[in-house]
């Protein structure tokens, strides 16, 4: 039996090793390097952005009532019983209205849409549906009461539609701070005990106008801020801010040092701790504590004193207060309803979403970031064209060598014996 002969020699698959090239060794390099600068460049946004302050946390038609619906919707996850949200709902209503609390009560009640069953909330948004607002929402809301909780909130919270349009009236002058009987008492008592709390002090003297010209709104800060420092919720956080902000507006060794140098009269007396302070005061650092004050003042205005020291207690620091600002503007008692009643684990806070502002430094850190992360892609999608073109050919090679690898047999190859 004679064998026919294979047309080609059997020869080993080749196989393919991928050689190290300039193009490979540039594209590596540009993706370690993408790799090390994207996350550089998006931290040193981030630090641009806490250390300028770029986000505005003001008030805009657009996002108030986003804003709202956000609260409204953390006031109803404190219905915990789906079948019996209408009693829960009216039960929280007569709760702050016990307690006096007009904002609060008046807040729960405008928050009934996210708070009731389906069908009552429709009603309510009905009511709103015409642009009638506010005023409209409590009407149809008090409907919904029971007769005897809404007998005492017509009793206690004045009515939306029965009070003009306008802004809350200012504080007068009964509401501000101290008097300067009461500013005497507290300089004669840090002059002679070097412990004693110096913050309201320093909000006395501001108060009094003896570190500047001071607004209502101001004066309402700091009868608010003064009342949510006793709380024993007051944040740790946020009272070393302000106490800080304090001291270093009107230092009191500073007040003090001048208060010695006086050589008429008693250094306690109020003339004499009045221009001591007026010494005191740094410029710069008192326009701070004033506009902080101011916005403190705006929460105040907008809902309640008690309900602006309320919120107050969700801040955990002093960046905070535009934040809860904002909420008063926009959500107004529904927020002080929310202070009230939700924990304070930040939810409140969040919900204010201000509007980023630019300047170069941000830009500059933006384009680094967005530069590095598509060298990060160009890189990728190149190495991702680069493997599939390889196994592309690979494929191609593999099909040519089996067909190589075939032996020639036919009939005219086998002769018989």
């Amino acid at each position: 039996m004679k064998h026919a002969k294979p047309t080609r020699a059997w020869r080993p698959v080749r196989a393919y090793r991928t050689k190290p090239t300039p193009e490979g060794v540039l594209n590596a390099f540009v993706f370690n390097l993408c790799l090390f600068l994207l996350p550089i460049a998006a931290a040193a946004a981030v630090l641009v952005i806490g250390r300028d302050h770029l986000y505005a946390y003001e008030y805009s038609e657009g996002g108030a009532r986003s804003i709202s619906t956000r609260v409204e919707r953390l006031n109803g996850e404190l219905i915990q019983v789906d079948f019996d949200r209408l009693r829960q709902w009216d039960n929280l209503v007569a709760m702050e209205l016990m307690e006096n609390d007009a904002s609060a009560a008046r807040g729960f009640l405008l928050s009934g849409e996210e708070m009731l069953p389906a069908r009552m909330a429709n009603i309510l948004r009905r009511a709103a549906a015409d642009g009638a607002g506010d005023a409209a929402i409590e009407v149809a809301a008090l409907q919904l009461l029971t007769p005897g909780t809404r007998q005492r909130y017509q009793a206690i919270v004045p009515l939306l539609s029965l009070r003009p349009a306008r802004a809350r009236p200012a504080p007068g002058p009964e509401e501000t701070l101290a008097d300067s009987r009461d500013f005497e008492l507290m300089a004669r008592a840090l002059l002679s005990e070097p412990e004693t709390d110096p913050l309201q002090f320093v909000l006395t003297g501001f108060s009094l106008g003896l570190a500047g010209e001071m607004s209502p709104s101001m004066n309402a800060g700091a009868v608010a801020l003064l009342a949510a420092s006793r709380r024993d919720d007051f944040p740790h956080a946020l009272a070393a801010d302000i106490e800080g902000l304090a001291a270093q507006a009107a230092p009191i060794e500073t007040f003090r040092a001048a208060a010695s140098q006086v050589t008429r009269g008693d250094a306690g007396a109020y003339e004499n701790a009045a221009q001591a302070f007026r010494t005191s005061v740094d410029e710069q650092q008192g326009a701070r504590l004033r506009g902080l004050l101011a916005a403190i003042g705006d929460i105040a205005l907008a809902t309640s004193p008690e309900s602006a020291a309320t919120m107050l207690t969700h801040a955990s620091g002093q960046s905070d207060i535009a934040r809860l600002r904002l909420l008063a503007l926009t959500a107004g008692d529904r927020a002080a309803a929310a202070a009230k009643r939700l924990p304070r684990d930040g939810r409140l806070v969040a919900t204010a979403r201000g509007e980023l502002a630019m300047n170069r430094d941000l830009i500059l850190a933006l384009a680094a970031a967005g530069l590095s992360l598509l060298g990060l892609v160009a890189a990728i999608a190149l190495k991702l064209y680069q493997l599939t073109r390889n196994t592309l050919a690979s494929v191609e090679d593999a099909d040519d060598d089996y067909e190589s690898e075939l032996l020639d047999i036919s009939v005219n190859n086998w002769r018989p014996l």
